[in-house]
């Protein structure tokens, strides 16, 4: 039996190298296919369509809901369950009581911090924030993320070592 995942996840890393450098990490679909997904497809702007899908068969689609330059972006995804690959506002639709229930919101911060830059991701499932009850997980709990901000680490050291 697989566990639900969780409402709310935030990890955070700090990364040797510039904003600039890493707002290039998390918003080109080149450098989001080294670590996040093995093929990503990203319009940079809100109301962009965005697609995530890995080796394995599993895609993500989505829409971008904000982009501040240099500082954050945040999308809402959600398997792709029809399989089209259509990522636009279309492709998002709700239920009777609202969002699809694996859709979640996904915010990507980014901070200057001392060494280099901080990159936040806090995702929550869409499904809570109506409730506003979104228990965290705990820091040390497995999660998604944790690799993924791990192999943002190794992508960022290999392009601007």
């Amino acid at each position: 039996m697989t566990a639900e995942p969780a409402a709310a996840v935030h990890r955070a890393i700090v990364l040797p190298i510039s904003r600039e450098q890493a707002w290039e990490a998390v918003t080109d679909s080149e450098q989001l296919a080294c670590w996040l997904a093995d093929d990503v497809e990203l319009e940079l702007r809100e109301g962009g369509a965005a697609r995530f899908a890995w080796d394995d068969g599993t895609v993500r689609v989505g829409v971008v809901d904000e982009v501040a330059e240099q500082r954050r972006i945040a999308f809402r995804w959600r398997s792709d369950g029809d399989g089209d690959g259509a990522g636009d506002r279309a492709a998002l639709p709700a239920d009777a009581d609202g969002p699809l229930g694996d859709e979640s919101l996904v915010e990507l911060v980014l901070d200057d911090v001392e060494g280099g830059t901080r990159v936040s991701v806090f995702e929550v499932r869409t499904s809570v924030l109506r409730t506003g009850d979104a228990p965290l997980q705990p820091a040390g709990a497995p999660s998604a993320w944790t690799p993924r901000m791990a192999a943002l680490a190794a992508c960022c050291a290999a392009c601007w070592a």
